[in-house]
C-alpha cells in the first residue's frame, strides 16, 4: 500500500485523478452480431446485408463466390466494394444518443465545469463493434464513495438487436474499466451487463511495477503502441493489424492512434484476403502451443489496473412507471429514432423501459492507489555471501584461503611450466652434506 504523508482529500485526489479517467465503457451485443437489423434490412443497404450474412457465416464456396461477383460490375455487390469493413461496423452499430444521461452530484455531466463544452463521450469504432467511451479526457473528477459517483444510463434497442442475436446465449453491454491514456477493445476485458438492470461498480486503482533490471522481467521500452498505453492485450491486438497488413495491405479496423500506419480493408480487400488471414491468425492465436510464437509479447514495466466489484439489481418497476411518461412521446415517435414500424420496432410501454434501459453507478472505495512492487529479494552478493558461509562451515575456508590458492597455482605454473621461481623449501641435493 503506497504510504500517504499528508491526509488530505484534496492532495489524495489530486495525485489520482491526474493520470486517470472516469473510465471508459465499452458497449456492444455479444457475438459477431454487431450491426442493427434496421440497418442491414433497410432497402438501400441490400447489398450490404447479403454481403455481411454471407461474411459471419464464413461459408468458404460463397465467400469465393462473392469475391467474384465483386468484380461483375452489373452486380449489385460491385457498387459496395470500395466501401470499408470499419465503415460498416460504424454505420450499423449503436446510436450516440443512446446514452442517454450521465450525472455526477445530481446534474448532467456536460453542465459540469470539468467539461466545459467539452465531449462528455465519443464514439469509437474497433473490432468488437462501436462503443461508447466516456470521458475520454480523463477531465471528470470526484471524491470517493457516493459523494463522487457518476450515474450512466443507457438504451439498448434490444428490438432491433434481438433478430440478430438470436443464436446466442447473451446480450447486452460490455464495460470495461481502464485510464484514459488506454483504448482498444473490449475482448480482453470487460464485464457483460444485460438491460433491464441497474449496476453498481466499485473501483479500487492498482498499479504494478516491475523490477527493470531483472533479466527478463519487463520490458521498460514498452510504454505505447497503436492501441494507446501498452499491455498485453493491446499487444494482441497490434500483433492481428500487423498479420493482416503483412499478408492484405490493410486491417479490419484502423486502430485509435494509427498516424497512418494502416488503412482498413475495403469489402472487396476483406473477402479477398482479410477474411481468411483473420480466420488463420485467430485460430493460430488461440492455440496456446503457437500463441508465444506469433505473438512474443512481453511484459511492461508499469501498468495500471482497475479491480472492480460489481453489484445488481432489476430496475424498478416504479421507476419504469415514472420514467414512462416523460420520455414515451420520444421512443414511441419514428422520427426520433427510436421506433421503426417498417422493421416492427415499437417502443411504447412501460415494459420497454425495463426491456431496454441499463443503468451503471461507477465510483472509487478509495482515493488511495494499491502499489505492487517486485524487487531482487536473492542478488549475486547474497549468492558470493552464501558460498562463503558454506565454504567456511565445511571446509574451514574463507576469503584468505582462496588467495592462498591462487598464489598456489600461478607459483605453480612459474616453476612447471616457465622454468621460473623456486618453491618455498628447496629439497636436499646429492651432493650436500648433513651436519649436526
Amino acid at each position: 500500500m503506497k504510504k500517504v504523508t499528508e491526509m488530505s482529500w484534496v492532495k489524495d485526489f489530486r495525485e489520482f485523478a491526474n493520470d486517470t479517467s472516469a473510465h471508459g465503457v465499452k458497449y456492444i451485443f455479444e457475438g459477431r452480431y454487431k450491426v442493427r437489423k434496421s440497418y442491414l434490412e433497410a432497402p438501400e443497404n441490400e447489398a450490404i446485408r447479403e454481403y455481411y450474412e454471407v461474411v459471419d457465416k464464413y461459408n468458404v464456396s460463397l465467400v469465393k463466390d462473392l469475391a467474384k461477383r465483386f468484380k461483375n460490375s452489373d452486380d449489385p455487390l460491385h457498387s459496395i466494394k470500395d466501401m470499408t469493413y470499419e465503415e460498416l461496423i460504424r454505420n450499423g452499430g449503436p446510436n450516440p444518443d443512446r446514452l442517454l444521461k450521465c450525472t455526477q452530484r445530481a446534474k448532467y455531466c456536460h453542465e459540469l465545469p470539468a467539461f466545459n463544452g467539452r465531449d462528455v463521450s465519443v464514439m469509437e469504432n474497433s473490432m468488437t463493434g462501436n462503443c461508447w467511451r466516456v470521458n475520454p479526457e480523463g477531465r471528470l473528477m470526484g471524491k470517493m464513495g457516493d459523494y463522487g459517483a457518476m450515474k450512466l444510463m443507457f438504451w439498448a434497442d434490444v428490438q432491433d438487436y434481438s433478430a440478430r442475436t438470436a443464436d446466442v446465449e447473451n446480450q447486452g453491454f460490455v464495460v470495461a474499466f481502464h485510464d484514459n491514456s488506454t483504448y482498444g477493445s473490449t475482448m480482453t476485458a470487460g464485464f457483460l451487463m444485460s438491460p433491464g438492470t441497474y449496476y453498481k461498480a466499485d473501483l479500487r486503482r492498482k498499479q504494478e511495477i516491475r523490477n527493470r533490471d531483472k533479466i527478463e522481467s519487463c520490458n521498460a521500452s514498452l510504454t505505447e503502441n497503436t492501441y494507446g498505453a501498452y499491455n498485453e492485450g493491446s499487444c494482441a491486438l497490434e500483433c492481428k493489424d500487423e498479420a493482416l497488413h503483412k499478408a492484405c495491405g490493410c486491417t479490419n479496423v484502423v486502430p485509435p492512434l494509427n498516424n497512418g500506419k494502416y488503412k482498413s480493408c475495403t469489402l472487396e480487400q476483406w473477402v479477398d484476403c482479410g477474411l481468411a488471414v483473420y480466420k488463420e491468425w485467430f485460430h493460430n492465436f488461440t492455440d496456446t502451443d503457437r500463441a508465444d510464437q506469433l505473438c512474443p509479447c512481453q511484459i511492461q514495466c508499469e501498468e495500471v489496473r482497475y479491480e472492480a466489484q460489481i453489484s445488481s439489481s432489476s430496475i424498478s418497476p416504479a421507476f419504469a412507471e415514472k420514467l414512462f411518461p416523460s420520455v414515451q412521446p420520444i421512443i414511441s415517435q419514428p422520427q426520433y429514432g427510436y421506433s421503426n414500424p417498417d422493421f416492427n420496432i415499437l417502443y411504447n410501454t412501460t415494459q420497454d423501459i425495463l426491456d431496454n434501459v441499463m443503468v451503471l453507478e461507477v465510483l472509487f472505495t478509495s482515493m488511495r492507489t494499491n502499489e505492487i512492487k517486485e524487487i531482487i529479494s536473492y542478488g549475486l552478493s547474497n549468492l558470493l555471501g552464501d558460498i562463503g558461509g558454506v565454504l567456511g562451515l565445511f571446509l574451514g575456508a574463507s576469503l584468505f584461503t582462496i588467495l592462498e590458492v591462487f598464489q598456489f597455482v600461478f607459483f605453480s605454473i612459474s616453476k612447471y611450466c616457465f622454468d621460473k621461481g623456486q618453491p618455498k623449501h628447496d629439497s636436499l641435493t646429492n651432493g650436500d652434506k648433513l651436519s649436526i
